[in-house]
């Protein structure tokens, strides 16, 4: 989600993640406002959607409400010009004002109690994958009405960034927006240093990326004027380090979860040793020092509330990050460069190939929803008609192949123009080709918490990779095995 950190704002994805109730693990998500404990069944129902309206005349009136966890003010406007939109198509169908981040903080704790109490919403956004409500059977199974829509059929998907929806052969959720993630560097600093800044140059191996790193690094003293790259991402943001995480491990021939057998690999030889790659790049490049790192600057795209952004100013040369940054990188403070230039993930010395990511917006129909079809048939239109003005407020790439993919942003066109913002449009979405599994777990936010913490630690030198990894792994398969067993 947009949002500018200097000034008041709507709770945002990564925001939420931390604070809401799946972070902590499975224990919150039990309960409810009530306080009595809400059934979690290993695995649920696999019964076909929507049977019990299929009776329903045609063009009934019907009355919808639709939530979202939460997001900028221009972002949460934009649902109720979609819900107009649809009105007008739509005259049967009578759409409340959108619920943007109705429970502030609490919107996990708050939408499962209402469903517990028979009071959810027709449908909502979710910003935790839809594997992780399935598997308690807080949501509705979504195969049999995708079979019968206009846009949403299984092939309108791309396979990899679909099975964030899917447990164990069932689709509960739709993947509306799967904004990608790319190298971002500046230009004009690879061209001050005679480097070439065409991305068919950009590293194609860690090893190159280390050594282009090293011309844009410069230090005075404790205090680092510029840097180059640094791994594994924002040196500020471990939770965002966590996130991208599996998008390097690929790079390296590794993995994190495989989802068909429910086993994580996150300590496996591969990790350990991307964290050993990390760890030797920061003590040659970075004196090893974390805190003179963070204390010399912000690093993030986004400022620190006090310090304006490195990037911004001319003084990062390299970042990982989504698609999203194109646009937010202006929103947040004056940028001081305007040639950004995109180029895919380096291989690292493990792998055989480059990958991507994805940060994702989901689409559900809660357990007990009082009109299931037509809220599917609202989240169908949504997901190609309703994006068209979602991803022109914001670069969250539609992921439905039935979205016209020479739509630009107009947001983006604003910023770099026409010929670029379409060559940037087109690049972001073959990187969805590159996306790998992630988002998959029932206990995907649990790990992620778990795994932020061990990226602390490992960069902090307060544990080794392979004591830190190593716990995760335990924490992690552990508490999905309780889940299930549970």
């Amino acid at each position: 989600m947009k949002f500018k950190p200097n000034v008041p704002r709507k709770v945002n994805r990564r925001d939420f993640l931390r604070l809401a109730g799946l972070t902590g693990g499975a224990s919150i998500l039990a309960a409810c406002a009530s306080g009595e404990p809400a059934e979690e069944p290993a695995e649920a129902p696999a019964e076909a959607p929507m049977e019990e309206e299929a009776a329903e005349p045609m063009n009934e009136p019907v009355e919808l409400t639709f939530w979202t966890p939460g997001g900028s003010d221009q972002y949460c406007a934009g649902f109720s010009t979609i819900a107009a939109n649809y009105m007008k198509e739509n005259p049967h169908i009578t759409m409340n004002e959108t619920q943007c981040n109705p429970t502030g903080e609490n919107y996990t704790e708050v939408f499962l109690a209402n469903i517990a109490a028979g009071t959810p919403p027709d449908a909502t956004i979710v910003w935790s994958s839809p594997v992780t409500y399935a598997v308690r059977g807080a949501v509705e199974p979504l195969d049999g009405a995708m079979e019968a829509s206009k846009n949403s059929a299984v092939g309108n998907w791309p396979e990899g960034v679909l099975a964030s929806c899917q447990w164990k052969g069932v689709t509960y959720g739709l993947p509306a927006a799967a904004a990608p993630y790319a190298m971002y560097y500046n230009a004009d600093m690879f061209e001050e240093r005679g480097i070439s800044s065409d991305p068919k140059d950009f590293p194609k191996t860690w090893d190159e990326l280390r050594a282009l790193s090293k011309e844009f690094t410069k230090w005075d003293g404790d205090l680092l004027e510029t840097a180059g790259f640094f791994p594994w991402g924002t040196p500020e943001d471990f939770y965002g380090q966590a996130v991208e995480f599996v998008i390097w491990s690929h790079t390296n021939g590794g993995g994190v979860f495989d989802a068909e057998n429910l086993k994580y690999t996150i300590n496996s030889e591969a990790n350990i040793a991307m964290m050993r790659y990390g760890l030797e790049w920061l003590e040659e490049e970075y004196k090893g020092d974390m805190i003179a790192v963070n204390t010399s600057n912000s690093w993030s795209v986004y400022g620190d509330g006090e310090r304006a952004p490195a990037w911004s100013a001319g003084k990062y040369a390299i970042q990982n990050n989504g698609y999203w940054i194109a646009t937010d990188m202006y929103d947040v403070a004056e940028m001081q460069f305007n040639n950004w230039k995109v180029a895919s993930y380096p291989v690292g010395p493990g792998g055989t190939k480059t990958a991507s990511g994805y940060w994702p917006n989901w689409l559900v129909i809660p357990k007990g929803a009082p009109h299931k079809q037509a809220s599917f048939d609202y989240l169908d239109y949504l997901v190609v008609e309703g994006m068209k003005v979602w991803f022109g407020i914001v670069p969250d790439l539609p992921a439905n192949k039935n979205f016209p993919k020479d739509f630009v942003p107009p947001t983006l066109i604003e910023k770099v123009g026409k010929e670029y913002a379409t060559e940037v449009n087109t690049f972001f979405h073959n990187q969805l080709n590159d996306a790998v599994p992630m988002w998959n777990s029932p206990v995907e936010d649990f790990y992620l918490d778990q795994l932020s913490v061990a990226m602390e630690q490992i960069f902090s030198k307060v544990a080794t990779p392979e004591d830190a990894l190593g716990a995760v792994q335990t924490a992690c398969q552990d508490e999905l095995d309780n889940l299930l067993n549970g």
